[in-house]
């Protein structure tokens, strides 16, 4: 017999047990909400930074100018230009960009860049467009976990490319060989340096999300 209103010890070893598995229970109950809003959180994160960038590039791209330029090596180079060699990235000319003056108003022409660089996806820009040998660009990380950076051309009659500008654009003037800096890949040997495409796809392949598409149309406007 056990004294009245007191437990025996088989009695608190069971309900010392039963309280044991309910907060085990509990606790993983919390901890797989936890784990599950973190990673909500972190997905969240990712698709606004991958919308960020594509965002970025569609407004480059779509402000795209006709406007040729000098390199470092005094090399001309195409409004827009992406050749054979990744490592080059796509290179053009954009407007719209507001000028920063007191007393003056209106937009001014900006020479940028994308490329990749150790898994980033970076966004370079130049104060000037036709540059010096030391003037080095202003570099933005716009993305992480990027594996590849292939990009498309669409030309007046509908016709896909991959580099611009294509091989069988028509002559304007001769792309100079001399003082092209080492490694350097020349663009095609003669091409209208203004000629812009009218759109232009763009696939990242991420580490995390596998192949992403952006199909971007260019305005080619004015300014």
């Amino acid at each position: 017999m056990r004294a009245a209103g007191g437990f025996t010890l088989l009695e608190l070893l069971v309900a010392l047990a039963l309280f044991s598995v309910l907060s085990m229970m509990t606790f993983i109950s919390i901890q797989t909400m936890l784990d599950s809003r973190q990673q909500t959180r972190q997905e969240a994160e990712r698709l606004a930074a991958v919308q960020m960038a594509f965002a970025r590039l569609e407004l480059d791209l779509q402000q795209a100018r006709g406007r040729g330029i000098r390199d470092e090596y005094g090399n001309r180079r195409p409004a827009v230009y992406y050749g054979l060699n990744p490592d080059e990235g796509l290179s053009l000319t954009r407007g719209g960009r507001a000028i920063q003056v007191p007393g003056r108003s209106g937009t001014s022409l900006q020479r940028l860049r994308y490329r990749l660089e150790d898994g980033e996806l970076l966004r370079e820009t130049w104060p000037v467009l036709d540059r010096g040998p030391r003037l080095e660009p202003f570099r933005q990380r716009l993305l992480e976990g990027v594996e590849a950076l292939e990009i498309r051309f669409l030309d007046d009659q509908g016709d896909w490319h991959p580099r611009w500008p294509p091989d069988s654009a028509s002559p304007a003037e001769q792309w100079p060989p001399e003082g092209r800096g080492e490694g350097e890949e020349a663009p095609p040997a003669s091409f209208p340096p203004e000629l812009l495409p009218i759109g232009v796809e763009i696939w990242l392949e991420l580490t995390d999300w596998g192949r992403i598409r952006r199909l971007i149309p260019i305005s080619r406007g004015e300014g």
